[in-house]
Parts: structure tokens; C-alpha cells; sequence
């Protein structure tokens, strides 16, 4: 009874209006792992660099081996990958920032506690995770159930293919499990915004005529706007599967700060 009460309570906290923000107090999380002891730490500096690199080269790569006259940035796939990219070379730069001092990033924090405020870089790396992070495993949902094998066109790259549909989401998820700062309830919406950006996309990019680098009109075969009803059953499919996987991370969020504080008391 304990448990189902402290969730009540947990829930409650977390639908409060200002949580739609990024305002939060602990800014020290957003720099550190959550299962590093000292306050800086070499490891997870360079696990955040080679994250970060990882995921730039092969954003470099898959825009040379697949930009088709600019049809590369047409797809979801790439939308998520190039934010996976951004928010890890962001990370990358703010342990970089916080572990060596620069700019004193360090020294306010320490010097401030609690008063410290969230910083404008730190508030857009809070913004972007939530969406790389909530779109990397709806992509690939979405792609292994109802796109592999179906897209009406030669899968020309399969390494790259298995890379940005499917080891994307598994190193999202290490790094969600290492990552101390929280997960906010009502940050959903900010997914759902980006996947309605989506879907007005391809819309516009349908009525303009535009098609994917085979000639189908389409971006996808299950965003076919000669078929609108079947598009609408789709985006209501990918609104619930987002709210879904943002539960889902909600409650793992939970659980690692459940096991973080049960080991730092052994």
C-alpha cells in the first residue's frame, strides 16, 4: 500500500503545470551518470564522447551514401537520427564544460546549490533527449513491425539500415539507464509535437508533388495521402505508442533512482 501511495504522490507532483518547463534545481544531474560516485568522472566523459562521435560519423555517412539529391532528409529515420546526433554531441560539450570547469560551469553550480538555475543549453539538451529518445524507439517500433520489407523499393544500405532503425535505439537506452537527470511526465508533448511536425511534412510534401527518391508518392507507404483515412489510423497509432513508450520510460526512470539509492545506502 506504501508503494501504490508514494506512486500516487509521485503522479500528482509530476502533473503539476510548471513541469511543461525545464526549470529544475538539481542542475548537477544533467553533467554526471547516475551511478558515478566523485563528482567528475574520467570514464563517463569519454563514454560521452564516444557516444557522440559514434553517432556522428555515421550521420556523415549515411547523408553521403544516401542523400539522393536531398531526399535524405525527407524520412523520419534521419529526422531522429540527426537529433540522436545533436543531443549527443551537446552532452559531449556539457561533461566536457563541467568536468574541466570551462567557463566555470563547475565552480556556480557548487558555489550556488540549489539556487542554481537551468542553463539555456542545458534546457535545449533536456528538450531535445525527450524527443531523441521517445521518436529512436517509435521509429523503430514503427519500421521492424510495419516498413521492413515493405517500402516498395530495394533496401540498398542493410548495415546502416540495422544502425538507424535498430542499434540507435539500443545505445538510446544504455544511455538513458546512465543519464541522472529526470524524465518529466508532461515532456511528452514535446514528442508528440515533433511527430505532428511530421506528419504535416508529409502532407505539404505530398500536395507539392514531392515523392521519394524511387518516384512513389509517398514518404512512407503507411503515409499515403491518397489514402487520408489510412494516414489519420496511422498518426493515432504512433500518438498512442509515443504516450506508451513515454510511460514506460517514466516508470524505468523510477526504477534506476529506486536501485541508485539502494546502492548508495549499502
Amino acid at each position: 500500500m506504501k508503494l501504490f501511495d508514494d506512486f500516487c504522490k509521485s503522479l500528482n507532483e509530476e502533473l503539476q503545470r510548471e513541469n511543461f518547463g525545464f526549470a529544475y534545481k538539481g542542475v548537477d544531474l544533467f553533467y554526471r551518470s547516475q551511478w558515478q560516485k566523485g563528482v567528475t568522472n574520467a570514464l563517463y566523459l569519454l563514454y560521452r564522447w564516444i557516444w557522440a562521435l559514434f553517432f556522428l560519423g555515421v550521420h556523415i555517412m549515411c547523408i553521403i551514401m544516401q542523400f539522393c539529391g536531398g531526399k535524405f532528409f525527407i524520412y523520419m529515420t534521419n529526422w531522429g537520427y540527426g537529433l540522436c546526433t545533436i543531443t549527443m554531441l551537446l552532452a559531449a560539450v556539457q561533461v566536457t564544460c563541467w568536468h574541466y570547469d570551462l567557463r566555470n560551469t563547475r565552480s556556480l553550480v557548487q558555489e550556488s546549490g540549489n539556487k542554481t538555475e537551468t542553463t539555456r543549453g542545458l534546457k535545449i539538451y533536456w528538450w531535445l533527449y525527450n524527443m531523441t529518445i521517445t521518436m529512436a524507439l517509435s521509429i523503430s517500433t514503427v519500421y521492424w513491425v510495419f516498413l521492413h520489407g515493405k517500402m516498395n523499393k530495394p533496401l540498398r544500405f542493410p548495415v546502416t539500415n540495422v544502425i538507424t532503425h535498430g542499434l540507435n535505439t539500443v545505445m538510446m537506452l544504455i544511455d538513458y539507464l546512465v543519464v541522472a537527470f529526470p524524465l518529466r511526465l508532461l515532456h511528452v508533448v514535446y514528442s508528440i509535437a515533433l511527430a505532428i511536425l511530421f506528419f504535416v511534412f508529409t502532407l505539404i510534401y505530398h500536395f507539392c508533388g514531392g515523392t521519394d527518391e524511387h518516384g512513389n508518392p509517398y514518404v512512407y507507404p503507411i503515409l499515403d495521402w491518397r489514402n487520408p483515412t489510412s494516414c489519420l489510423v496511422t498518426f493515432a497509432g504512433i500518438f498512442v505508442l509515443i504516450v506508451c513508450y513515454w510511460f514506460l520510460l517514466f516508470g524505468l526512470y523510477k526504477l534506476k533512482r529506486m536501485f541508485n539509492k539502494a546502492s548508495s545506502s549499502v
